[in-house]
């Protein structure tokens, strides 16, 4: 899934660039559902990894658990920021020292005016923000109690940001870049792995898997179309894709036999799905729709951003991978119950799709 995420990502970057098809369905160039898949499966896969932690060891290494995040995220993005620093050094780009100060500090969602080559950095800056708080959460306030709070903001952050809109358009818009009022998905992610060992323990999880489910495609595809309309969006379809796109991640990472199952887990995508987080660092500079040189002409850019994408992945992400697998926490001496150690079984290979 998540490199259906990151399609619509590109696809919608690549609208308005030279060469770039206008007819290619709206559907297939949705950048803003892209991002929330993106965000659930952020919170859905993070949460799992937090629930198996305390499963296999009894308790949260918080600092562990930063120092793997930072692993992850950190060096494809500062060598990112590096170059286009650089280059904006050498006079190709334009960004003001205030663009790479937020962006620095992940606090780009918080930032009015960013200009295009590091405007994609807010959604980082949300994920990063999260990251930072919901393992605290979690292992302060205990897992039932993390997964009530997390479903109240899932419900209330639309509600909230819809009162702010009827109030200023202008500020209910901005204010769907900050943390609190955008988290609804992460948070939608981060209950779904909180009920997901709980329905793997009963009959209903059947229900995922049968072939009507499928529909639940049509159904984003018709529920996203309430994005033209803010006031119906925020107050219904924003909650209702959230839950289409959690009831998608549990069909076909439970039931990957199914046929659409079979097409999201072939070798292909699932690579595409690995190269998910570099591929959207990278895009940004290639997809501007106002470049006139060839490199951000399509397909031409998108060419460039797979090659800036496999060069990131398996010069810093794969070197770093080894890096992480050796900050894991041992297990303790007692073997949990086998209903807990069942939680993220397989998990995260699953989900790179």
């Amino acid at each position: 899934m998540r490199a259906i995420s990151i399609a619509l990502v590109i696809l919608s970057h690549a609208r308005g660039t030279r060469g770039f098809s206008a007819w290619i369905p709206r559907f297939f160039a949705d950048g803003t559902l892209g991002v929330q898949i993106f965000f659930i499966i952020s919170g859905f896969l993070i949460t799992a990894l937090l629930i198996q932690e305390q499963a296999r060891t009894g308790t949260i290494s918080l600092g562990l658990f930063y120092a793997r995040r930072t692993l992850r995220i950190f060096p494809p993005f500062y060598c990112f920021l590096a170059i286009v620093a650089v280059a904006t050094w050498m006079g190709l780009f334009a960004i003001p020292l205030r663009n790479f100060l937020f962006a620095a500090t992940y606090t780009m969602n918080y930032i009015s005016g960013g200009l295009w080559i590091t405007g994609h950095i807010w959604s980082l800056s949300v994920e990063e923000q999260f990251y930072l708080v919901w393992p605290l959460v979690v292992k302060l306030s205990g897992q039932r109690r993390a997964f009530w709070i997390a479903g109240t903001l899932a419900i209330t952050a639309p509600v909230a940001t819809l009162a702010a809109y009827l109030i200023d358009p202008g500020v209910g818009t901005r204010l769907g870049m900050y943390f609190p009022f955008v988290a609804d998905s992460i948070a939608a992610g981060c209950v779904l792995a909180g009920i997901l060992p709980w329905l793997r323990r009963k009959p209903i999880l059947r229900w995922f898997g049968a072939p009507a489910g499928d529909l639940v495609i049509p159904l984003i595809v018709l529920l996203d179309l309430g994005r033209d309309h803010p006031r119906i969006h925020l107050a219904l379809t924003e909650t209702a894709l959230n839950l289409c796109i959690c009831y998608a991640i549990i069909r076909y990472t439970e039931f990957p036999g199914c046929v659409v199952g079979k097409i999201l887990n072939n070798r292909a995508l699932s690579f595409v799905g690995k190269l998910s987080y570099s591929l959207y660092i990278w895009q940004q500079i290639f997809m501007n729709r106002f470049g006139t040189s060839l490199i951000q002409a399509f397909p031409i850019n998108v060419a460039a951003s797979f090659g800036c994408a496999l060069a990131s992945y398996y010069s810093l992400e794969l070197p770093m991978a080894g890096v992480r697998k050796r900050l894991r926490p041992a297990a303790r001496a007692v073997a949990a119950p086998p209903s807990c150690d069942a939680v993220n079984s397989n998990l995260e290979p699953r989900l790179r799709n």
